[in-house]
């Protein structure tokens, strides 16, 4: 995936809060909070200062932490993200040419 046409709404939308405080739960039930260092293309996700909450409670402060994307089942996004995702699905959705009216204009054509 080489142009950013490429990659959907989610993946762009979590580019953008590169730096930005996030919180992931996984599906194992462990949940990461923390300053979000890297996002790849398949959801999989680095972290830098983070706390861990594991199922059975026991929190853990952890320098880095890689999340793989498949493992992810939410993603709490700082404030702003409402505003990001509407700006990111205006500009990644094609524009509608050759409508007019709801119907498609032709020129030429049979008769």
């Amino acid at each position: 995936m080489s142009s950013s046409q490429d990659v959907s709404v989610p993946v762009s939308l979590l580019k953008e809060f590169i730096g930005g405080k996030i919180t992931v739960d996984t599906s194992n039930g462990e949940v990461f909070t923390g300053t979000l260092i890297e996002a790849q293309d398949n959801m999989s996700m680095t972290l830098g200062n983070v706390n861990a909450v594991f199922p059975s409670g026991h929190t853990h402060q952890m320098e880095n932490i890689y999340i793989k994307g498949h493992k992810i089942r939410y993603i709490a996004l700082p404030p702003g993200a409402k505003e990001s995702v509407v700006r990111l699905q205006r500009s990644l959705k094609p524009p509608m040419s050759g409508f007019r009216g709801g119907r498609p204009s032709f020129r030429g054509g049979r008769r």
